[in-house]
């Protein structure tokens, strides 16, 4: 149930950015909604853990590629919402996002930033069951100055990485790092 529920979001999402829609505004003579809460859903599904690494370049203007691996999917993988975040912008910024050939269904938000809230579905399901060492994404990674910065990668707290069932991993993230001319 959930992953169709990721799905229709993402397909939502896509749909909105595709058209470049924008929520209408309320008039002034009504009294605004309170604003919806985020919920935390428990994982169900098995541990996994989300890595990056440790990356260098010899300086600022230079690139470095990225990528975001899944360390397994023992029950497939339907899906993941993840954000993607350097410590210290002033050192290096996210400059391009690629997505596999398995996803589907696959949104960034703008780049270049100091992070990057990634999404993707595995529709056709072309990720079997037992993968290891599957990228999620790859990143291009531009030093901006001297100096050294943390990488970390977090699941969002309602859709995180699914099983093929919907059910979310158990995901933690190893995080990594990118150091520039050191």
């Amino acid at each position: 149930m959930r992953s169709i529920a990721l799905i229709m979001g993402l397909l939502l999402l896509l749909l909105v950015l595709a058209a470049g829609c924008t929520a209408p505004s309320q008039p002034a003579a009504v009294t605004p909604t309170p604003a919806a809460t985020a919920t935390t859903v428990q994982p169900t599904s098995a541990a996994v853990s989300i890595a990056t690494g440790s990356f260098q370049v010899a300086s600022a203007g230079e690139n470095a590629t990225v990528p975001i691996v899944l360390d397994s999917a023992p029950n497939g993988l339907s899906g993941y919402s993840i954000t993607v975040a350097l410590s210290d912008p002033a050192v290096a910024e996210i400059t391009a996002v690629e997505f596999p050939e398995w996803a589907g269904m696959k949104s960034s938000t703008a780049v270049p930033s100091g992070q990057a809230v990634l999404r993707a579905a595995d529709l056709s399901m072309q990720v079997p069951v037992g993968a290891t060492n599957l990228t999620l994404a790859t990143l291009t990674v531009t030093g901006r100055a001297a100096g050294t910065t943390g990488i970390t990668v977090t699941p969002d707290p309602g859709l995180g990485v699914q099983d093929r069932r919907g059910d979310l991993y158990a995901a933690t993230s190893v995080p990594g790092t990118l150091a520039v001319g050191r």
